[in-house]
């Protein structure tokens, strides 16, 4: 899986990049394609900014966070929004597959 950074007014090091692969690859295990990652990661004055765009097959997830203590909590924190977003998606899907289960079963 490929991850792109964009850093605005902040150098990103090399332990985001590492921090976001070992999240992600418990991402994976929701059982989706991955494709790719895009972070917009931006700092103004006291205010840190994540922005994670995460590709997978079939869709695209968007997570944003702003905090103020570190960058850290803000990638964390728009991490756990895509994850939500992911579990509504299965959660979707596995109605959707229990309702066809139902009909063909009634008929």
């Amino acid at each position: 899986m490929r991850i792109t950074f964009t850093a605005r007014h902040i150098e990103v090091p090399e332990t985001y990049r590492e921090f976001l692969e070992s999240k992600l690859q418990k991402i994976e295990r929701y059982g989706h394609k991955l494709i790719g990652l895009h972070a917009i990661l931006d700092r103004e004055k006291y205010l840190y900014t994540a922005e994670l765009t995460l590709f997978a097959k079939g869709m695209t997830l968007v997570g944003k966070a702003k905090h103020d203590k570190d960058l850290f909590t803000c990638v964390e924190d728009a991490l756990h929004k895509i994850k939500a977003q992911l579990q509504r998606h299965e959660e979707k899907r596995m109605e959707k597959n229990r309702r066809v289960a139902r009909k063909l079963t009634r008929a």
